[in-house]
């Protein structure tokens, strides 16, 4: 080190390690640091550190190192919080709880050390939980963290029952959770009820998901208990009870109702009303009940069944004369309130009706004539006469003006003041002295002479189309005036109308009315009344429309594209629609020697339809009917048509013949007939029949179209005979000529020649040839060849051999050196074939064939045996002459370690007792005259791993993979020592491949290794070396006599160093026994058999 200021290094410190701890600085005083190795041959140069060092005290902020920040314990479980921290100078350490200082007690106590802090909590209860806080304090700064401690237990009790509703047989009740849910989600809430006459809690429900329930099915009037529970997977709480509760409802009856009268009465019947109560009691008004009693009897008869949901009842069944008196309850859901008061009597009789308004019919300077209509009702009394009354307008009062019983409904008041204004009405009496009220005045009158035109009055649905059914009755009724009198006249488009049976008209002196009963089509038009006198005319015109059914269609009815079994009709819509939409029509049809019609369409909108399905050669009627929504109309009815083909069948096909003839098929061919019959061909019929057969049968199921067809499925050998029927619209035509018989059998023919023979061997007398067969045998089975030869130089062939078998021949009998080529045909039943193509040429000489192995793909693939196992190396071949064979294997001499044998086509080579050195390529070498091939095989032997490479502290070692790899493949080897003396292995490493280097042995030990491979499924079983390893010092190699030696030498150097080893001064050179190999890190040197001497390089 070098101080500041000074120019002197000093040693401050000597170690074997890679740091030191420099002590006896000085505070405050800067240093310099360098550091040197050493080994034994010296010093390395000096490295310094890149800054220099103040010596003073490092100080650190205090860091909390926080493992987790929530714990959970079980309730009764001892919990321990460590909490390690760092921190220069050591930090204070404070704990809080819920932002209160923690209080160590029996149960909590804390314990902090220099490095951590630990809270150590005895039988934790629910009071531990919280946020437990850690404050970390020094001079340089506070640190703090923050803990959750959950402690898991029951939860607590739920909060207070609230009463959300009460009704008499249910209550609906709510609470809050838990403040303490015991550490986790609340599961569930037990709800339990007793009747509080009673000690006995009855379960409502174990399963309550939320904090609300309504409890139903209680007694009304009965005083309920309530208390619930909450519970969580560690078990129930304490159970919070309610208040007692009664069941019944929170409301009263109903009040009366108000206001009771009856409205209407009758001699059957009343209806009463009356208004709702003033108070409903706080729930809504269900209903009521009405009572009824005469008025001369005390006792009360309910008259409603059930309850009354209006504010109103009518009232049936009275007594006529009887007098009657009601009151009326009301009730909601707490019961019936009280009753009303009686309402005064009122008797069961009809009132009489007010007579109609009365019409002024004549005015003169003193007097008006009235006329009325009695009232429609006369209240169950005949009316026995009327009362006229006037009024000077417009501030007189009634007066009458008949001061005897008037009966009729005309009256003619008299006395009155010319230029004054009158209004008048009428009132009925009654046989039962009731008067009825007054009619409607007559509005004002002033007596004065006037002539009035016409006036004609009539509703106002007259005024619009008046639509009358067929059938039906039209009334047409309009009100007359005018003075004076007016003549009345009826007219129907421009027509007078005369009264006959079905017409009626009546007139009074203010009304006139017209009748036609049983309308038809025609009574449809405009009717006109007509009204004159002296001061004018006025018409008015009702327009009528009467429903009916249609009439007939517009004609005529045609008939088009008829056929003999189809036909197409058209119409026109009818003239008269019957004053409604035409629907549909009906098409009916019938044939000419029949009354009945047959229904063809009940629903064709259109005016056009197909009729089909008709008989050929029957004549037919058709007809026609329009429907309207008032029924079916009139008929429209065709002329007679016969229903007959325009067209006929078409003429017989022609020319029948039968092509491509199989043992299972026949093609049968035609021409199209002469004719078609006036309608084109729609396809063919085609039937068959064999020589010894009578009946016909079809070939196709469906129609065909083109002019062929294939018949299948036919009986080798039979003969058949076919014909072709032509089908049009009309159906089919006559059959055509049968065809000739043809017997169903396979065509023969000359088979196709052979391939190009090749030749396959030579002598001087004999040429070999073969060939392939042919691709087609004619449809008969090849039974043999012929061969043929000529000299090239010749045009005449020579019969080699007319008949063999074989698809191989030696021609023998040939001059040496004369050259050759070669035909072959072949032969069946029906004779020979053409000639193949020539042969190559070949010239009658010894043939010279270069060697050729004769092995598939499997024998090229390496050879795996097991240690100690015979295997044998199997080659055929070929060549001419027989080649040389000879096996060889490097630094092997094969000869003394196997055993070969070789014939003229075979060569082997076997292997007893297989080691690891059997192991490598053996390669075999044909060779003859024509040439020389070689074949390389290779053999791999399993055994245990081999003898290590070694240096002072490592060890390389190598091994081969397992012969099974367990059905998964290998993913990796793992490797252990050990060392001699020990008892346990220790793992040295873990590789993918089949070789390691295992590094850091201790120099001069013994060592055993061992290898297990590992698949998906696991280790495999460890293979052990046999004898130990020794990592021997520097440079000297020990080696057992008769073994191998292996010597591997590190190396390095850029460019790579030229290596060479010697012995003994001289340089070694490689052998069969001794094997150099120079690689790119390391030199080996590898010795076989090992002679007893030492060796130094």
């Amino acid at each position: 080190m070098l101080t500041k200021g000074t120019d002197k290094w000093t040693v401050c410190a000597t170690v074997k390690a890679l740091e030191a701890t420099i002590e006896g600085l000085t505070t405050g005083e800067e240093y310099s640091f360098r550091i040197t190795a050493v080994n034994d041959k010296g010093k390395s140069d000096p490295k310094p550190l890149l800054a220099p060092v103040v010596a003073k005290d490092i100080t650190i902020e205090p860091i909390i190192d926080l493992l987790f920040s929530t714990y959970s314990v079980k309730a009764g479980d001892d919990l321990k919080i460590d909490v390690p921290f760092r921190g220069r100078p050591h930090p204070e350490v404070v704990w809080k709880k819920d932002a209160h200082s923690l209080k160590q007690t029996t149960r909590v106590n804390v314990l902090t050390s220099k490095t951590s802090s630990k809270i150590v909590i005895k039988d934790a209860t629910r009071e531990d939980s919280g946020k437990y806080e850690i404050t970390l304090t020094n001079s340089i700064g506070s640190k703090s963290a923050e803990i959750t401690v959950i402690v898991l237990d029951k939860p607590g009790p739920p909060g207070a029952i609230r009463v959300d509703e009460v009704s008499a047989d249910f209550v609906s009740l709510s609470w809050d959770p838990p403040l303490y849910d015991g550490g986790c989600q609340i599961n569930n809430y037990v709800v339990e009820k007793r009747d509080t006459t009673t000690t006995t809690w009855q379960i409502v429900s174990a399963t309550v998901a939320r904090t609300s329930i309504k409890v139903s099915r209680l007694t009304q009037g009965t005083e309920y208990q309530f208390r619930i529970a909450a519970e969580n997977r560690y078990g129930k709480s304490h159970a919070v009870d309610s208040a007692p509760i009664v069941a019944q409802y929170s409301f009263t009856a109903p009040g009366a109702p108000a206001d009771l009268q009856v409205a209407h009465a009758t001699k059957s019947g009343m209806l009463v009303t009356w208004k709702r109560p003033a108070s409903d009691g706080g729930s809504p008004v269900i209903g009521y009940h009405v009572e009824c009693k005469d008025q001369s009897s005390i006792l009360w008869t309910k008259i409603t069944r059930g309850l009354v949901a209006e504010t109103q009842f009518k009232v049936t069944g009275l007594e006529e004369g009887l007098f009657y008196q009601y009151r009326v309850y009301a009730e909601n859901i707490a019961g019936i309130g009280p009753c009303t008061k009686a309402c005064e009597p009122v008797a069961a009789r009809d009132p009489c009706d007010a007579p109609s308004q009365p019409i002024v019919m004549n005015i003169t300077r003193t007097s008006v004539s009235l006329t009325w209509t009695k009232p429609e009702n006369d209240g169950g009394a005949k009316v026995t006469g009327y009362i006229v009354e006037r009024k000077e307008l417009p501030d007189g009062r009634w007066l009458k003006c008949n001061f005897t019983n008037l009966q009729e409904t005309y009256f003619d008041v008299t006395g009155l003041i010319e230029d004054m204004r009158y209004d008048f009405h009428v009132i009925a009496r009654n046989a039962a002295g009731l008067l009825s009220e007054p009619s409607e005045g007559t509005g004002p009158v002033t007596v004065k002479d006037d002539v009035d035109p016409p006036r004609i009055t009539i509703e106002d649905k007259l005024r619009q189309l008046v639509v009358v059914k067929a059938g039906e009755i039209l009334r047409i009724d309009a009100e007359i005036s005018g003075r004076p009198l007016p003549v009345t006249s009826w007219t129907k488009d421009g027509k007078e109308i005369d009264a006959k049976a079905r017409v009626e008209i009546s007139s009074t002196l203010t009304t006139t009315t017209l009748i036609v009963k049983e309308c038809i089509r025609r009574d449809s038009g405009q009717y006109v009344l007509t009204l004159q006198n002296v001061a004018g005319t006025r018409s008015i015109a009702v327009n009528c429309k009467v429903l009916d059914r249609p009439g007939p269609s517009s004609g005529p009815l045609d008939v088009t594209g008829l056929t003999a079994e189809k036909c197409t009709l058209t119409w026109g819509p009818p003239q008269e629609n019957g004053g409604a939409e035409i629907q549909h029509y009906i098409v009916e049809k019938r044939e000419t020697s029949r009354l009945a019609w047959t229904l063809v369409y009940a629903d064709m909108k259109a005016t056009t339809c197909k009729v089909t399905k008709l008989l050929k050669g029957n004549e037919y009627i058709f007809r026609v009917r329009g429907v309207n929504k008032y029924g079916t109309g009139e008929a429209l009815e065709s002329d007679a048509v016969k229903a007959l083909d325009p067209f006929t069948v078409a003429a017989a096909p022609t020319c029948v013949e039968v092509t491509n003839v199989t043992s299972e098929a026949m093609t049968i061919c035609w021409e199209r007939p002469v004719s078609d019959g006036g309608s084109s061909i729609s396809g063919y019929v085609i039937e068959k029949r064999e020589k010894s057969g009578l009946r016909w049968v079809r070939v196709n199921k469906k129609p065909v179209y083109d002019l062929r067809v294939k018949a299948s499925n036919l009986r080798e050998g039979c003969e058949y005979e076919y014909r072709v029927y032509a089908e049009n619209a009309a159906g089919l035509s006559k059959p055509s000529t049968p065809c000739p018989l043809t017997k169903a059998e396979d065509p023969l023919f000359l088979p196709s020649p052979p391939a190009k023979p090749k030749i396959i061997d030579s002598t001087k007398t004999t040429i070999t040839l073969t060939w392939n067969k042919p691709l087609f045998d004619g449809g008969s089975p090849v039974t043999g060849y012929s061969v043929e030869y000529r000299k090239t130089n010749d045009e005449d062939w020579v019969v080699g051999v007319g008949h063999t078998k074989n698809t191989e021949f030696t021609v023998v009998g040939l001059t040496s050196g004369t050259e050759y080529v070669f035909v072959v045909k072949s032969i069946n039943k029906i004779g020979p074939s053409e000639p193949s193509p020539e042969s190559d040429p070949q010239i009658a000489k010894d043939r010279e064939d270069e060697p050729v192995f004769l092995i598939s793909n499997e024998m090229r693939k390496t050879l795996i045996v097991k240690d100690g196992s015979s295997f044998t190396l199997r080659v055929p071949f070929k060549g001419k002459p027989v080649p040389n064979v000879m096996w060889n294997k490097p630094d092997v001499d094969l000869r003394v370690r196997a055993a070969i044998d070789t014939t003229d086509t075979c060569t082997s080579i076997t292997v007893e007792q297989a080691t690891r050195n059997d192991s490598g390529k053996y390669t075999v070498t044909l060779q003859n005259v024509a040439g020389t091939s070689t074949l390389t095989l290779s053999v791999k032997v399993l055994d245990s791993p081999g003898p290590p490479a070694m240096t002072k502290d490592s060890v390389s070692l190598a091994w081969s993979k397992p012969e099974q790899d367990g059905g998964s493949r290998i993913t990796s080897y793992e490797v252990e020592a050990l060392e001699k003396g020990q008892q346990k292995w220790i793992k040295c490493g873990v590789t993918k491949t089949t070789s390691f280097f295992v590094y850091g042995l201790r120099e001069n030990a013994e060592y055993f290794f061992r290898v297990r491979a590992e698949n998906h499924a696991g280790l495999s079983d460890p293979k052990d070396m046999v004898m130990p390893v020794l990592d021997f010092q520097h440079n000297t190699v020990f080696v057992k006599a008769g073994s191998n030696l292996k010597v591997e030498i590190p190396l390095s150097g850029k460019p790579l160093p030229k290596v060479s080893l010697s012995k003994d001064d001289q340089v070694l050179k490689s052998t069969m026994r001794k094997l150099m190999l120079i690689l790119i890190f390391q030199c080996q040197l590898s010795i076989r058999q090992r002679l007893e001497e030492m060796w130094k390089s």
